[in-house]
């Protein structure tokens, strides 16, 4: 998922290594390789990286910083009353900020080569994974307490103690460490001598163990995450509409944009790399056409998962009513300080979450 230019080297490579065993046995073994195709010529897909990925990586960086940092700075400025979902909410928008924070990197390794040394590609590999993990499984966090508080009126977090929260993101950030072990011991800038002698950071393990980090990150990032909150925002709905009032209506749109938007940015994504895992193990035929546009597929897909690091600050802060007031505070906390009087939050919703229009406490929000 780092970087689909190394996959195509990992291939070349196996298939040289599985066609030169094969050629010196000689005999049978050297009439059956004479029928293996040759490696699929790449410079297409590789010239495709080179003009598209760059561009699109540092434009994802600096929106995501400035969507991301916005929310962390709104929820920081009132962390006095930060609710369940306002604390869930600043760990996303932290993991959604370092994720982007490693795409200079991956935009320079596209372009030309990996120039950072292995001890980098390493951290880089590591970290930006561990961010992926975190974003989809804290997406699922807060849909699993805003079910609870609407479908059983049970206040999980509310009315426990006030370490319960913090305790869960630490459990979803170790968990998230723990997935991302691979990159750190299996990561290295790897020099190959095939393109020109060109240095990039890839796995450094056979074909088998890069099938299986993709169906790790398949299972644990999207289809995990996906399937806790389409069944936690179905129940809410159902819920909702019971009630058709108008607050309750605007509130239903607000969560089935939740998890629509999620699934939109991840699906294509995911799904082309199930296509090339599957070719990977034998179970599609590879051949040269097809793999050339299973590369541009997940280049561009990937650009578009990607893509939902930005529209999380979009989704999940600016839509909320209480959100965008306190914005305002803030911005004119640090333009007018003398202006006391606008820094002042309703007492009615100082402790109501930022952003949720779906909680009992929160529909006067609207």
């Amino acid at each position: 998922m780092l970087s689909e230019t190394n996959e195509r080297l990992e291939f070349l490579s196996s298939y040289l290594e599985n066609f030169n065993s094969t050629f010196d046995y000689g005999g049978e073994n050297e009439s059956d390789s004479c029928c293996d195709s040759p490696p699929c010529p790449q410079d297409f897909s590789l010239n495709f990286d080179r003009a598209f990925l760059p561009a699109l990586y540092i434009l994802l960086f600096v929106l995501g910083l400035l969507g991301n940092g916005a929310v962390a700075a709104v929820l920081l400025s009132q962390r006095a009353a930060l609710g369940s979902t306002d604390t869930f909410l600043l760990h996303l928008a932290m993991a959604d900020a370092l994720l982007v924070l490693t795409l200079p990197l991956w935009a320079v390794d596209a372009a030309m080569q990996w120039v950072f040394g292995s001890g980098l590609c390493k951290v880089a590999g590591a970290l930006f994974n561990i961010n992926f993990y975190a974003g989809a499984l804290l997406l699922a966090c807060i849909s699993f307490d805003r079910y609870l508080s609407i479908v059983h009126a049970t206040q999980l977090y509310r009315r426990g103690p006030p370490t319960r929260v913090a305790l869960t993101c630490v459990v979803v950030w170790g968990f998230c460490l723990l997935l991302a072990l691979p990159d750190f011991i299996f990561l290295t800038a790897h020099e190959d001598a095939r393109l020109n002698a060109t240095t990039h950071c890839q796995y450094n393990f056979p074909q088998v163990g890069r099938t299986a980090l993709h169906l790790l990150q398949l299972v644990a990032g999207f289809v995990l995450p996906l399937t806790v909150m389409a069944y936690c925002y179905a129940r809410i709905l159902a819920v909702l509409l019971v009630s058709r009032g108008k607050r309750r209506l605007r509130a239903m749109r607000l969560v089935v944009v939740v998890v629509v938007a999620f699934a939109l940015c991840w699906t294509p994504y995911h799904l082309v790399v199930l296509v090339d895992t599957l070719m990977n193990m034998g179970a599609l035929a590879r051949n040269c056409s097809r793999e050339n546009h299973v590369d541009i597929a997940k280049s561009v897909t990937s650009g578009l998962g990607y893509m939902h690091c930005c529209l999380n600050p979009l989704l999940y802060a600016f839509v909320g009513v209480k959100f965008r007031e306190r914005m305002w505070m803030l911005l004119l906390r640090l333009g007018c300080p003398g202006q006391s009087g606008h820094q002042r939050q309703p007492p009615s919703s100082r402790r109501d979450s930022s952003w949720s229009e779906t909680t009992e406490a929160s529909y006067s929000g609207l």
